[in-house]
């Protein structure tokens, strides 16, 4: 027997729409090609779902409570729950994150790791070269550049922990992986201190594989425009419930919002009238996206507003353009207008008015 494990806690249904969707993926490969695997879902009470083609592995409140760090670092629980089902099912087990689509059979997995070798989704590289790297190098500075008895630098490799994939043998380095992760988190607050625990225990003996070949891990990028494709899909799942069919046949996520021809045509035009990068003419073409569906299609605008305020925070060169420009352009989510945008969520209106602050700080 082979685990396939997955994790999910919380409220937020935005997580069981991944989790619909991640699973699913598998199963269709799994449904007429088991391969001895069995799809486990780790879940407190209120997390069940029955409707899924998986075994229930039940997370107590008190498992829940101490796993999380009492609440403080709930991604602590991933290290936890790994080890618990290494030890209780005595078998090989990949554990993937909710936010994951599989691109091949998930046989070919347990084929990546064994009694030399580990895995995890990618290789991210030294810590030097994160975006975390001013939070990272805080805490090697705090910490002496020693964690858990282990010397930590900015060459300390790194591995994305949207997969872990382990043997029986090695339950113990889950265990290793949580004491250097409280370590870490007495010296530092820095948000992937799991993935970083985790690379290390994992490293100080074994190989560690990669597996980006087979699972999307789409933590960033599409993300939003992906709930709104799995909203679209599982109605019932948005709402609190589940899928009707777990056999039915799943459509393939698209990547980009389809934009009318006239918003690509503006948006040029827009870049060339300000001079602008060419992702100042995305961002722009989003904006008139969420400007045109507001009305008609709320939820889909609030995607396209996204998509614009995220590539004008991390996508534009510092200092392209000017503040009022940029106001100008993108009007409606303007200091002066943002509080008329009732369609948009409270979260991304607030997230708009950061921006704005933050902009105005870097004149």
């Amino acid at each position: 027997m082979k685990v396939l494990l997955f994790l999910i806690y919380g409220d937020q249904r935005v997580y069981h729409l991944e989790l619909t969707y991640s699973i699913l993926s598998a199963w269709q490969y799994l449904k007429d090609d088991p391969e001895d695997i069995r799809i486990v879902l780790a879940a407190d009470e209120a997390n069940q779902r029955p409707d899924l083609p998986v075994d229930a592995l039940l997370l107590s409140p008190q498992m829940m409570a101490d796993w999380s760090m009492r609440g403080t670092y709930h991604h602590a629980i991933k290290l936890h729950v790994m080890h618990h089902a290494l030890q209780k099912y005595a078998a090989p087990v990949a554990m993937i994150d909710s936010d994951t689509v599989f691109m091949g059979h998930p046989k070919h997995l347990f084929e990546r790791f064994g009694p030399e070798r580990a895995l995890m989704h990618a290789c991210e590289g030294p810590l030097e070269n994160s975006a975390e790297w001013p939070e990272w190098k805080a805490l090697i500075q705090n910490c002496g550049g020693r964690v858990a008895g282990r010397p930590m630098s900015s060459q300390t490799i790194m591995h994305n922990a949207g997969v872990y994939g382990l043997m029986p043998e090695h339950a113990s380095l889950m265990q290793t992986a949580v004491a250097i992760l409280e370590d870490l988190r007495k010296h530092g607050s820095v948000f992937t201190a799991e993935q970083l625990a985790g690379s290390v225990a994992l490293h100080d003996v074994l190989e560690i594989a990669e597996c980006r070949d087979l699972i999307e891990h789409y933590w960033h990028g599409p993300r939003a425009y992906f709930h709104y494709q799995m909203g679209q899909m599982f109605h019932g799942v948005r709402e609190g419930g589940g899928v009707a069919d777990m056999n039915m046949r799943l459509p393939t996520l698209q990547r980009h919002i389809p934009s009318r021809p006239a918003h690509q045509v503006v948006a040029r035009l827009k870049r060339l009238q300000r001079r602008a990068p060419s992702e100042y003419e995305f961002a722009y073409r989003a904006y008139l996206g969420a400007r045109s569906t507001r009305l008609s299609d709320p939820e889909l605008a609030n995607v396209w507003a996204l998509t614009a305020l995220n590539m004008l925070t991390w996508g534009m060169p510092d200092g392209k353009l000017l503040l009022h420009t940029i106001q100008t352009d993108f009007a409606l989510f303007s200091p002066a207008r943002l509080h008329e945008q009732n369609w948009m969520t409270v979260p991304l209106q607030k997230r708009w008015a950061a921006f704005w602050v933050e902009a105005e700080k870097g004149l």
